[in-house]
């Protein structure tokens, strides 16, 4: 019978079996970052780490407290110890790099975020900084502190709420029933309203820790050997099933993290002595994944994170993804063998656990002065025209949520809004590229300019089309025509705009539904399916008394886009060559010719006027187009979405129908 490796310095609470499970989970989100179209369900290793920290914490809890030896000073000495060292190591050699590859206002932002991870709120901020057009996460190297956030806020909120129980002598199975089920009542509500607060607040994700702590609550379960190898196979499949086929367009957690959760369930459940647990999770190899996981886990993002960025936003080549998982590999063993083993184990570890929380605590310091100083801009000199830090500004500076004075109905994943009082009334619907003509109208509302009630109704890849079939969370786009037509109806709408990138719906996977057919959207037939679909929709908003207006697309181009501005390297970063250099806007047209041609064929069929941004954002009577405005402002944000600051001055082709 193989017996399972058991390293030094465990304790009467030591599986191996668990720390073999932490190495499945930590290898599932490594192999995720590293190779997402391989392992594209790698990010519920997170949902296997929740419930072991759930276990294991609870576990040592419910003993302390019951046996009247618990100590919140110990309690938190002994996180410190376990957390703050390898974290410590982590934020400050990514901060430190971080001088290299971003440009001042990413590495402001880095600051900000190693100021929320030293406070474990990264989970919070990163919240705060998601909707239409937040910055890739790529481009974040403290991305992955999410997790260890709503963790730590567990740690804080869950002994607390356990040692008053004890003391008022409740039930203390009946509160870990309703705390996990109110929790996950409100994960599968938010999966349908709000997706990101589903993913990153505390609130949707105690659940899955709370059901380890029912197995430590529940104690040691009498089966028997063929039962409990039957239950760890089981946990085994649900595993693997949901790493292997789960993807990241899915609304996930909701219903779907049942799956992991209940996989990591059931090998906790069924004990060290289960088959699985023996021979897949309790071998050498296993447990020393295991024993590195929390600094594997800790190292391999930013490594991956700043290959991207070096790459200007490219995934790293298989080899190079390769050696970076490697370099996870050692990085993680030098901190646990040097820095995270010995502040553990070794002496005086009151006086080391003064030392770590302090130095977290200067890193902290630290992130804040880098993000108060947005990055120390003036390390380079200003300089005529175009420079590093008007670049790294249009980059982080595609935030298009509700603007300020925006009266929101709905902002689950389709935003309904409206601004503005007048007499008329205008709908402007369609996806990203019609929501960011939106500071134009709030700049009108702000000069006083706005005579008509403006309604938005937009979101996030939502076509103003009927019949689209996307999968998973674009699967919402569905509903936008209706409610566009239903308020058009309810409110007298007499002008509507309609704007998509209507080139971007011909993805594999997407359908086009008509007259009881789905085509697929990626052929001639499935995008004559769209364009006749959208002729219907102009039809049906027609008769019921709007007039239509089909916005054409932006003009896009790779020279455009502030990421493709900036080269970067191991040793730095500078302005790219020609990155002044226009571009034809014979070019531009020629990009967008296929499709304005189909939506002026549904002008023609409809009798609905078409408009054309190209010449507020290129400026008319040239033949070429500038990716600058101003004193060296880039246009736009990305290579498709206009800066609000941009579109606030200058675009005005929508100025007739809200004047």
């Amino acid at each position: 019978m193989m017996k399972p490796y058991i390293p030094p310095h465990v304790t009467d609470y030591y599986r191996a079996d668990i720390d073999g499970l932490r190495a499945f989970a930590v290898l599932s989100v490594v192999l995720y970052h590293a190779f997402p179209k391989v392992v594209t369900g790698g990010f519920v290793g997170v949902d296997v780490f929740f419930v072991i920290s759930g276990f294991l914490i609870s576990k040592i809890l419910f003993t302390e407290i019951t046996e009247h030896r618990f100590s919140f000073t110990t309690f938190f000495e002994r996180r410190i110890r376990r957390i703050f060292p390898a974290l410590a190591v982590c934020l400050a050699a990514v901060s430190a790099f971080g001088f290299v590859p971003l440009t001042p206002p990413e590495l402001g932002q880095l600051g900000k975020h190693v100021f929320f991870g030293a406070g474990f709120l990264s989970n919070i901020v990163l919240w705060s900084e998601s909707g239409y057009f937040d910055s890739v996460g790529t481009y974040k190297p403290l991305l992955h502190l999410w997790s260890l956030g709503i963790e730590e806020q567990f740690y804080i909120l869950w002994p607390a709420l356990l040692w008053l129980a004890f003391r008022l002598k409740a039930k203390v199975g009946r509160l870990l029933a309703v705390l996990c089920l109110a929790s996950f009542t409100i994960n599968v509500a938010l999966s349908t309203t709000d997706i990101s607060a589903d993913f990153y607040l505390p609130v949707s994700r105690f659940w899955e820790l709370l059901a380890g702590a029912g197995l430590a609550w529940r104690g040691q379960f009498v089966l028997s050997p063929n039962v409990r190898s039957s239950i760890s196979f089981a946990g085994l499949v649900a595993l693997l099933t949901s790493a292997g086929l789960f993807t990241a367009e899915m609304r996930f957690p909701g219903w779907l993290a049942l799956l992991p959760v209940a996989g990591a369930v059931a090998v906790i459940l069924a004990g060290p002595e289960a088959t699985v647990n023996r021979i897949f999770f309790s071998n050498r190899a296993a447990v020393f994944v295991g024993l590195i996981s929390y600094p594997l886990y800790l190292w391999h993002w930013p490594l991956i994170s700043y290959a991207y960025v070096i790459r200007l936003g490219q995934a790293p080549t298989p080899l190079m993804a390769t050696a970076l998982v490697a370099a996870g590999f050692l990085l993680a063993w030098v901190t646990y063998r040097f820095i995270e083993y010995p502040v553990r184990f070794g002496a005086h570890r009151h006086g080391r656990t003064q030392i770590v929380a302090a130095c977290v605590a200067v890193l902290g310091a630290c992130g804040l002065v880098l993000w108060a100083k947005n990055g120390f801009p003036d390390r380079f000199p200003p300089l005529p025209g175009v420079d590093i830090r008007k670049i790294g500004d249009a980059k982080l500076d595609a935030d298009f949520k509700p603007t300020k004075d925006m009266q929101v109905s709905n902002h689950g994943w389709t935003l309904v809004a409206h601004l503005g009082h007048g007499e008329r009334k205008v709908a402007l619907s369609g996806d990203s590229q019609l929501l960011h003509y939106g500071p134009r109208v709030q700049q009108l509302a702000d000069e006083g300019q706005l005579a008509a009630k403006t309604y938005f109704v937009t979101g996030p890849r939502c076509p103003p089309v009927p019949g689209v079939i996307q999968r998973d969370k674009f699967a919402a786009c569905a509903s936008l025509p209706g409610i566009l037509a239903d308020l058009v109806q309810r409110e007298k709408v007499q002008s509507v705009a309609l704007g998509a990138a209507w080139g971007g719906y011909s993805d594999e996977g997407m359908l086009i539904e008509r007259d009881g057919r789905q085509l697929p959207a990626n052929t001639k037939e499935g995008m004559d399916a769209f364009y006749a679909n959208l002729e219907d929709y102009v039809r049906l908003l027609q008769s019921r008394g709007a007039r239509v207006y089909l916005v054409l697309g932006v003009p896009f181009h790779e020279r455009f886009n502030p990421g493709k501005m900036v080269t970067r390297s191991l040793t730095g970063f500078r302005i790219a060559p020609d990155v002044e250099k226009a571009v034809p806007i014979a070019e531009l047209q020629a990009a967008h010719a296929t499709v304005n041609a189909k939506l002026r064929a549904v002008g023609e069929h409809t009798g609905t006027t078409l408009l054309d941004p190209l010449p507020d954002i290129c400026g008319s009577g040239g033949d070429s187009c500038l990716p600058f405005f101003g004193a060296g402002e880039p246009k736009f944000s990305d290579n498709v979405h206009l800066r609000p600051i941009f579109v606030g001055e200058h675009i005005r082709f929508l100025d007739p129908l809200l004047k």
